[in-house]
């Protein structure tokens, strides 16, 4: 064959498994291969079944490596885009260190010919204006590269692929929200088997599975304009340029850590990406933080305990489920949640990030969570015995679609309610993509096989659900220029500083009781001004089925108190001699306004006269 003409063999001299480019004249192949006694390399044209060249590889000097390099002019060139696998004692296999993969370019079809693809292409950073985002900048956004965009209602020019989720940067960006955390972009493959090892006509939509090429993007996820790499590398570039970040999830399956440091390593240094999540019982984590080039990016997981601090910067955010459940309790009303709520809402990482939800890709969207008492999986095959029973959540009054207004009405609410909690805490929000226009899944909580329109996001929502969108947008652009969100120091409880009231203070309906009691669903939370130069900011929580009186603490006498948000809307709209009736079932946010001096002293008097 005219491209491989010319082509000479040499023995490997460097310990690097996979492909390596050791210049444009010579490329390495290694692979590991334990008891085995031969080894050889396949080289093809794409698509094509006959080899075009068989290569015997030697080992390279350390047992069980074998390896060769093969060396010409402008070999790199010539062999771009070739494919390739081994035949190791009769056997085929796949380079597990590829950077590319031929044979799963059709996301959900069966594959033939799956094999390791040669791709030595560059990549131009040029003005990418790549920036790490401090922990008090970060608004999460988790999402399906597949299933953001491939609805037809997306109205993007390549549906489901990295390019697609790239033509919808400027609506992610006008959201508010700036570190999207995709599910599994690597090449796993989404063709499920039975029991026997034959095929199915399942799939496993995530791609939460250990059969996966893990230094490859999913090729399934590629316009085809362009490879899969380059596709993501420039929707990496466009992230940057707007100022945002892209967190890998990592679901690492019998890899060493050696392999699990390599991959994440090559992701950082050749895709630019700026962080990852990764399933903590796949490696000691420790090594993550002590490494050189992964101790500068965000490493997300499930718990991570008390560590060094690092305020300013954190390298490990814990995300788990312990904010989910406490604010699905405390939304539905239940008993006994209201010291979880305080506690959940005002909490920071001790040396460590927090990374808070109230759903996420495994569970209930939003809409369901408000719209659906119990999960409804049948179409997942498996009789309903999948997928969470213990959903925490509430239908309204009537399970599933209704058009019976009062429902409705309670829905819209609780949906505010729940983008508050969310949104306006202490910790790093996440979203789950469509939840800010109400995406429903029909009450399926575990839609892992669901590539159709149960998963995909139907973007029609957009218009049906728009003053969704601009409530979460508003409270979105609230937290970003909030100066109580962007502190260099956390919060004690305490008044350590002597500006007359703690930073933060918990009470009940009267200012400065506490009630943690069993059958509590009231609670206001102070943050108070003093500590972070700004307008001080009281949040009144009045989770019973019935309207109550809340008083506001007096935390200055030239300060009166106004209504930024009220999830009832319509309710208050001005606080009357310092209490506010709340609607049932709803949340007040107020901050503190300067009044002249002749209205405090007026009201110096009055409140001289109650005492008396």
């Amino acid at each position: 064959m005219a491209i491989l003409d010319k082509i000479q063999l040499q023995k490997a001299t460097t310990f690097q498994l996979g492909v390596s480019k050791i210049s444009e004249d010579q490329v390495q192949i290694a692979v590991w291969k334990p008891q085995v006694s031969r080894c050889q390399l396949c080289l093809y044209q794409h698509g094509q079944k006959q080899k075009i060249r068989m290569t015997s590889m030697e080992e390279s000097g350390i047992h069980d490596v074998f390896a060769v390099v093969l060396y010409g002019e402008q070999i790199s060139k010539r062999m771009d885009g070739l494919e390739y696998d081994f035949i190791a004692d009769g056997s085929h296999i796949i380079d597990p260190y590829t950077k590319a993969v031929s044979g799963r370019e059709h996301f959900g079809k069966p594959k033939q010919h799956i094999r390791g693809k040669f791709d030595f292409s560059e990549f131009d950073w040029s003005g990418e204006n790549r920036r790490n985002l401090a922990e008090h900048e970060m608004v999460l956004y988790q999402c399906h590269v597949r299933g953001f965009t491939r609805h037809a209602s997306s109205g993007v020019a390549a549906p489901g692929t990295f390019a697609g989720l790239q033509e919808k940067i400027p609506y992610l960006k006008e959201l508010g929200v700036n570190t999207i955390l995709p599910l599994p972009l690597y090449d796993f493959d989404e063709c499920m088997k039975n029991k026997e090892g034959l095929p199915t006509d399942r799939v496993n939509y995530w791609g939460y599975i250990g059969d996966a090429f893990y230094f490859a993007p999913k090729s399934g996820y590629s316009s085809g304009r362009t490879s899969a790499s380059e596709e993501l590398k420039q929707l990496v570039k466009n992230l940057h340029q707007n100022g945002m970040n892209l967190i890998l999830d990592m679901y690492f399956v019998d890899r060493t850590p050696e392999f699990i440091l390599e991959c994440l390593r090559y992701y950082v240094l050749e895709f630019h990406i700026d962080g990852f999540r990764i399933n903590q019982d796949s490696m000691d984590t420790s090594w993550l933080r002590l490494d050189p080039v992964l101790s500068h990016t965000k490493i997300l997981g499930g718990s991570w305990g008390r560590q060094p601090e690092n305020r300013a910067r954190p390298v490990c955010y814990e995300m788990n489920d312990k904010f989910l459940v406490d604010a699905r309790r405390f939304l539905k009303s239940d008993e006994g949640q209201a010291a979880h709520m305080y506690k959940r809402f005002r909490e920071q990482g001790d040396g460590v990030g927090l990374i808070h939800y109230i759903t996420q890709n495994n569970g209930f969207t939003l809409r369901d969570l408000i719209s659906y008492d119990v999960k409804h999986n049948e179409a997942n095959g498996e009789r309903g015995k999948d997928g969470t029973d213990y959903n925490y959540s509430w239908n309204c009054g009537q399970e599933g679609p209704t058009r019976r207004k009062q429902v409705l009405r309670i829905r819209e609410q609780q949906e505010r309610n729940a983008f508050v909690m969310l949104l306006l805490g202490m910790a790093v929000p996440m979203l789950l993509a469509g939840d800010e226009f109400g995406n429903s899944q029909k009450g399926n909580n575990n839609a892992y096989c669901q590539d159709n329109v149960t998963a995909w996001l139907d973007w029609r929502c957009l218009e049906r659900n728009r003053d969704t969108f601009k409530y979460v947008k508003e409270l979105l652009a609230f937290r970003k220029k909030h100066p109580l969100y962007h502190q260099d120091r956390h919060l004690t409880g305490l008044d350590a500083r002597g500006k007359g009231a703690p930073d933060v203070s918990c009470h009940g309906r009267e200012p400065w009781v506490v009630d943690f009691s069993y059958y509590s669903r009231k609670l206001g939370i102070l943050f108070y001004g003093g500590y972070f130069d700004g307008k001080s900011l009281y949040f009144a929580f009045n989770f019973h089925w019935d309207e109550y009186d809340f008083y506001l603490p007096d935390v200055d006498n030239n300060k009166e108190w106004n209504v930024l948000f009220d999830t009832a809307r319509g309710g208050v709209k001005e606080i009357k001699n310092g209490i506010c009736k709340m609607a049932p079932r709803s949340i007040m946010v107020l901050e503190s306004i300067c009044i002249r001096p002749a209205a405090a002293d007026r009201r110096k008097k009055r409140n001289s006269k109650k005492k008396s």
